[in-house]
């Protein structure tokens, strides 16, 4: 095993019971990824982890909110 992966195993080794699952998807997420994550992708990460809401909105709602229609959406 590389030093790299000691070093993960470490740390997945050190996460209590409660973090555990999250890590296992964020893991399971970097493994399918054919790319590889950016700032972008971090920040929008770091802001849904961040947004404590609990309001939520239909599918509709979104829609309408943002001026699009079903129809638009099947398009390419």
């Amino acid at each position: 095993m590389s030093d790299i992966q000691v070093m993960a195993v470490r740390y997945i080794q050190q996460l209590p019971e409660s973090k555990l699952n999250s890590a296992i998807d964020y893991l399971r997420y970097l493994c399918e990824q054919d790319y590889p994550l950016d700032d972008f992708d971090y920040t929008l990460a770091r802001n849904a982890d961040n947004d404590k809401s609990t309001e939520t909105i239909t599918f509709d709602v979104l829609l309408q909110d943002l001026g699009i229609g079903y129809e638009e959406l099947q398009t390419n």
